[in-house]
């Protein structure tokens, strides 16, 4: 019995540790291990939104479940947690399955306690279930076209972190709040596999157009191609000219700058279509 504590006691660890990381670095996708199986658990609740539920909520604070079948969840987490049911604009924490319908998840933000400018720290945590988390490369390739694209900037990111996720109703419902900070609400996103990310109310949160990174990243490569084609008729140029003398050598030069120019030109014009 105390081994099977001490193994469950670690992983809370590891996983709390992981979502302070997610808060420390916004827009960075971590991972968490996912609770053990329980019989008990509701279909509602998997395992990897209860496991950072358990994360936060206690029997010192207060929370609700934003679904339609709130009822078996509810019941499920008082047992386990021994926390309070609250309503959801007095709840300390939200949570909202992945299952959960777009209307549901938008009034579960939108309607989320914002604290108060002399106690900001009541502000709530909404705890969102996804269906899938993933990671955006630099160059903003996306694995899954369907998902959108998230860009975060602010405090703790450096020049911008961009992760995809299968659903923008919180994003949405979260811009029409119109918080001014010190107010607003945390949200951290936990998809079944154990992905989290934290959009902590300091940062500024963008969706992007998938089509148009894609377009970018097209346009870049495009452009890496004309700068290394360079290199061939330069060569060729420079043979000829040491074959040809001082004048050819004027002319190889011209050569050369025309075609670097025409390359400018068209690494200008790739350019202002990403713009």
């Amino acid at each position: 019995m105390m081994i099977r504590e001490d193994v469950e006691l670690h992983r809370a660890q590891r996983a709390f540790r992981s979502v302070l990381g997610a808060f420390a670095r916004p827009g960075t996708v971590q991972s968490i291990e996912l609770a053990p199986g329980n019989p008990a658990r509701p279909a509602a609740l998997d395992a990897a939104l209860e496991a950072a539920t358990r994360l936060f909520v206690d029997q010192a604070v207060t929370f609700c479940v934003a679904d339609s079948e709130t009822d078996a969840t509810t019941a499920y987490l008082t047992s386990e947690t021994h926390a309070r049911r609250a309503p959801l604009r007095d709840a300390d924490f939200v949570v909202v399955p992945a299952r959960a319908d777009a209307q549901t998840a938008r009034e579960a933000v939108a309607e989320a306690c914002r604290g108060t400018l002399t106690s900001p720290e009541k502000g709530a945590t909404v705890l969102m279930g996804c269906a899938r988390l993933a990671e955006v490369s630099e160059d903003g390739q996306v694995a899954e076209p369907a998902v959108h694209v998230v860009a975060l900037r602010g405090p703790g990111v450096e020049r911008e972190n961009r992760f995809a996720v299968d659903r923008a109703d919180w994003l949405r419902a979260r811009d029409a709040r119109g918080d001014e900070f010190p107010c607003g609400i945390e949200i951290v996103l936990v998809d079944p596999d154990g992905r989290v990310v934290a959009v902590p109310r300091s940062s500024r949160a963008t969706l992007l157009d998938v089509k148009q990174l894609a377009q970018g990243s097209a346009i870049k490569e495009q452009m890496f191609h004309v700068k290394h084609s360079e290199a061939a008729p330069g060569e060729a140029v420079e043979t000829g000219a040491s074959a040809a003398g001082g004048a050819s050598s004027a002319s190889a030069e011209d050569r050369a700058f025309s075609v670097s120019a025409a390359s400018a030109v068209a690494c200008a014009s790739a350019a202002k279509e990403v713009r």
